[in-house]
């Protein structure tokens, strides 16, 4: 991928989920479908439940966090993962995090060397790869906040009903 579509894609990646996260309702910022205790975590699982919308959001940020730095740095430290982002888990604040990591992503993209590899745990990603990377975790929130709409009880956008249907 080049820079030129991935900073095209990133844009519209990065405004379905500001849409998602302006669509979903006050009193569904906290919700999940899967509440923890409920079914208790499948056997691979780190936790117990899926998180509340507002923490899988606060997660995309920081992961968002992670992947601008690896860009910056060649190698992807998850163990910063957390520095990210330390702010409170409301609307607000979640929204204007989410949009510094696409301003900094942009930014950082303006001097990028696409030929330098990445290391990925050891594992030496080119910068199409990282992109594939980038893109694919978040649209697997896509997702699971299309079922936490349905589940829940609210529309999705009316970009992610005119984009994907959903």
């Amino acid at each position: 991928m080049s820079i030129d579509d991935f900073v095209r894609y990133s844009k519209v990646l990065h405004a379905l989920t500001a849409d998602f996260v302006r669509a979903v309702p006050d009193d569904k910022w906290n919700f999940t479908p899967d509440p923890p205790g409920k079914s208790g975590p499948a056997p691979h699982r780190i936790g117990d439940g899926f998180a509340p919308f507002c923490k899988q959001l606060r997660h995309v940020i920081c992961v968002r966090g992670v992947y601008n730095a690896a860009l910056a740095t060649r190698k992807v430290d998850w163990t910063r993962k957390h520095e990210h982002y330390v702010g409170p888990l409301t609307r607000e604040a979640l929204l204007a995090a989410l949009d510094d990591r696409q301003r900094h992503l942009l930014a950082t993209l303006e001097n990028v060397d696409i030929d330098a590899p990445i290391d990925w745990g050891g594992t030496p990603f080119t910068f199409a790869l990282f992109t594939w990377e980038f893109v694919q975790h978040e649209a697997i929130h896509h997702g699971q906040w299309s079922i936490y709409a349905s589940l829940a009880g609210f529309d999705t956008p009316l970009s992610w009903r005119t984009s994907w249907g959903l």
